[in-house]
Order: C-alpha cells, then sequence, then structure tokens
C-alpha cells in the first residue's frame, strides 16, 4: 500500500485536507486526483460542513507544481 498524499481526517463537521509530499508539498497529477476524491466525498457527505486544507511541515503549504512530473507530462494535462 502507497502512503496517500493527501491526508484526510473529519472532526465534528469539519474535514482535514493535509497535502503530504515533503518537502515542499508539491503537486501531482495523483495528488490532484486524492483531493479531488475526498472532496466529492465531502460534498456528499452530510456531516461535512467545511473543507480545510493545509500542508504538512513547518515551512510550505504548497510550493506548486512537481517539475519533474510536469517534465513527463502530455501536453494536454500541462
Amino acid at each position: 500500500m502507497t502512503t496517500p498524499l493527501v491526508n484526510a481526517e473529519k472532526h465534528e463537521g469539519v474535514l482535514l485536507l493535509e497535502l503530504r509530499n515533503p518537502p515542499a508539498n508539491t503537486y501531482s497529477y495523483e495528488m490532484m486526483r486524492e483531493l479531488d476524491a475526498h472532496i466529492l466525498d465531502a460534498r456528499m457527505d452530510e456531516s461535512v460542513h467545511v473543507l480545510m486544507l493545509t500542508g504538512a511541515g513547518d515551512k510550505f503549504f504548497c510550493a506548486g507544481a512537481d517539475v519533474g512530473m510536469l517534465e513527463k507530462a502530455n501536453p494536454y494535462f500541462k
């Protein structure tokens, strides 16, 4: 099993979504798919009223796209 790139925890109506791709929490296609899935799940969950998006670590929320991933991505994705 792979480590999730987006951690999700629900607390009293709040869904905390944490980007987890150290050290800078750069996003990739895989991270966006995980984030989309959590947001859709929250949309259909009547107990969720708030989404909070954070980044793991002390320095970065999200430094942007994973440049290595973009170098390999097809032009349509870019």
